[in-house]
């Protein structure tokens, strides 16, 4: 366009709307952007979908056993298709089991030690009520 008379030239006002600064962080396409997760290897990339159908029981199983898990579902099928099983974490519950467990055998192995300085026929009470203790933890953990 040709302007055929001269215009007088507005003067510029700096653009300070919201949609502005929200822009402000944008890669430009000259720099490309270096955040986020790198690229995994071409080996470990999975390219190949497969799409897998379960009755409603078996469903409802692997939805409770990604619920224990906290796995996603797909990684939990993958998993499955792959490994054969899931290791799941150990619960609240077993973690309480197992630290009474090493605190018994801490006791069983202090008095074994004072079975050794003293006679065993004075330790032989405490040393079975400790071992009835172990035992009836370890039914609990077996129960798991």
């Amino acid at each position: 366009m040709c302007p055929t008379k001269p215009r007088l030239k507005k003067p510029e006002i700096p653009d300070v709307s919201l949609k502005h600064f929200a822009n402000m962080n944008t890669p430009t396409p000259k720099c490309p952007s270096k955040g986020g997760r790198p690229k995994k290897p071409e080996s470990e990339q999975r390219l190949f979908p497969v799409k897998v159908y379960f009755d409603e029981q078996s469903y409802k199983k692997l939805l409770n056993k990604r619920r224990r898990t906290g796995m996603s579902l797909s990684t939990l099928v993958y998993e499955l298709a792959v490994n054969g099983y899931i290791k799941e974490p150990i619960s609240k519950k077993e973690a309480s089991l197992l630290r009474s467990l090493a605190g018994m055998a801490n006791n069983l192995n202090q008095l074994a030690h004072e079975a050794h300085i003293h006679h065993f026929s004075q330790m032989e009470d405490r040393v079975l009520h400790l071992a009835n203790e172990i035992n009836e933890v370890l039914i609990r953990i077996s129960e798991r």
